[in-house]
């Protein structure tokens, strides 16, 4: 089992990045049993994004406020919620970092962050298949720097574009925060979830990072996923585990389809080691 000092964890990424694969073996390893962790047992059930906990702490519903009125209140709310943690507490956003205004969207007080990072261009499949969009639509929303989400668990929230998500996230100071490459991940999952546990100040054995990888490969996941379903998946989705493929953009995308999400992202792209055009 893994112990984690007590505060607050912002698990952030754009959206289909890695994210809940992040989760689900930080579960594993908190839970340090001999079977996997329910992947339908992962949401904090006071989790800071969500409509209830907004509601019970700020006492008004989230509904009722005007945008700029939700957006101004939720750093207060963030910044509440991380007071006085007594355990580590985990918490997934989608959230992007910066406000229009310059503040940050979450507040200061989390005491670390993981931010996800993955090739734009096989979050273009991902997110296609997740929302059941057309590649032309999902990448159309990948370059909106106006992008918002509205779901009916998770409070509204701004997403922006791609490239200023992933910089507004790493290039930030107000918050200490680790880069994760999923492709890092699907390279070397034990490597990298050891740098995690020790970014996040904890303290695990070889064995239990080889038992919570095991507890979390895909077939496991894709498994629980046909047992019982899976939480978090959108009507209509086909399956939310799916192959999680690196570069399988190369043989989805078209080249115009590719060089909108580059020429738009070029540089972002380079600094996270992804290249143009390979």
């Amino acid at each position: 089992m893994t112990v984690f000092p007590p505060g607050l964890v912002w698990l952030a990424s754009y959206p289909k990045s890695g994210n809940t694969w992040v989760r689900i073996l930080l579960a594993n390893l908190r839970s340090g049993a001999d079977h996997p962790a329910d992947i339908n047992n992962l949401a904090e059930p006071e989790s800071v994004v969500g409509r209830w906990r907004f509601a019970d702490d700020m006492l008004v519903d989230a509904d009722m406020l005007e945008r700029d009125e939700l957006e101004r209140m939720r750093p207060l709310h963030c910044d509440f919620a991380a007071q006085d943690r007594r355990q580590a507490f985990f918490c997934k956003t989608h959230d992007r970092f910066w406000r229009p205004s310059g503040e940050p969207t979450l507040g200061t007080q989390a005491r670390r962050a993981l931010y996800i990072v993955r090739d734009p261009r096989d979050v273009a499949i991902s997110l296609s298949h997740h929302a059941s969009l057309s590649i032309d639509e999902v990448i159309a929303q990948m370059i909106n720097a106006d992008a918002h989400s509205n779901g009916r668990v998770q409070l509204p929230y701004a997403v922006g574009d791609w490239g200023a998500h992933v910089t507004g996230w790493t290039e930030q100071s107000l918050v200490r925060t680790k880069v994760v490459r999923y492709e890092s991940m699907r390279e070397d999952t034990p490597g990298t979830v050891r740098e995690i546990i020790d970014f996040l100040g904890g303290q695990a054995s070889a064995a239990d990072i080889a038992r919570a990888v095991r507890h979390s490969a895909l077939d496991e996941l894709q498994r629980q996923e046909v047992r019982n379903g899976f939480r978090e998946s959108r009507p209509g989705q086909e399956r939310f585990f799916r192959a999680g493929r690196v570069g399988g953009w190369r043989e989805v995308l078209t080249s115009a389809q590719s060089s909108v999400l580059e020429d738009r992202f070029a540089q972002v792209m380079g600094v996270h080691g992804y290249a143009i055009g390979a």
